[in-house]
């Protein structure tokens, strides 16, 4: 009995969990708020170094497959997905990577924000936001950054070949985390990809935030629940 009340537990604590943005950092994390515009963390308040080009991003998916697509902005404080679209001079933005498939675990790709043909350089401000579907609606995180020429990524976090690769366009690997050296090759940009704003358009239907913070919900209540049970065994 006991064993079966730890399984329900340990059920409720998976579905918990989504997705996260382990490199760069992200602003922050938030079950609840993940179905919202940048994960729920709307400000910008530290830019981390990252570098203009062969640039490796980090996520943990915490779901058995997912769809991943990566998009920027280039204002200073964007504050909706429609920044996410063009630069202040009214040039498109073109997603950062296509839309790829992530089976569960970690999984890193690289990416070269000079390839985008919009103008950054050294210096140049950005938001990274990474949207992902595990199924139950879309998710976001969100991690600012000022792009360097000569930045190098701290050690164990570089993507530097292509293996076991699950995607529908591009590349990507899932091997160790962060904490270590995985490989994977990128998945390009492509001028004729959706733009981020169609990326996320479908965000407020039945399997968007609404949908999801009632599964939040009820997942947070069996595992009060399992949690009750558990220690009434004891």
């Amino acid at each position: 009995m006991k064993m079966f009340v730890l399984s329900a537990v340990l059920a409720a604590s998976t579905v918990l969990a989504h997705f996260t943005l382990d490199y760069p950092t992200s602003r922050g994390f938030s079950d609840d708020d993940e179905p919202k515009f940048c994960g729920g963390f709307n400000d910008v308040e530290t830019r981390q170094p990252f570098p203009l080009t062969q640039a490796p991003i980090w996520i943990d998916s915490h779901h058995t497959t997912g769809s991943v697509v990566a998009f920027i902005s280039t204002s200073e404080t964007p504050t909706s997905f429609d920044d996410f679209n063009k630069t202040s001079n009214g040039t498109s933005i073109p997603l950062l990577t296509n839309f790829f498939q992530v089976h569960e675990g970690e999984y890193c790709w690289n990416v070269d924000f000079s390839s985008l043909n919009i103008g950054l350089t050294n210096g140049s401000l950005v938001t990274l936001q990474i949207q992902y579907d595990g199924g139950d609606g879309f998710l976001f995180q969100c991690s600012d950054l000022v792009l360097l020429s000569d930045y190098t990524p701290p050690s164990g976090v570089n993507c530097t070949s292509n293996e076991d690769a699950v995607l529908s366009s591009g590349s990507v690997t899932a091997s160790g985390g962060p904490s270590a050296t995985s490989t994977s090759s990128g998945a390009p940009a492509s001028s004729s990809a959706p733009s981020a704003s169609s990326a996320a358009a479908s965000s407020s239907s039945t399997s968007g935030a609404g949908k999801n913070n009632l599964e939040f919900k009820s997942a947070g209540a069996l595992l009060g629940l399992g949690s009750v049970l558990a220690w009434a065994m004891l």
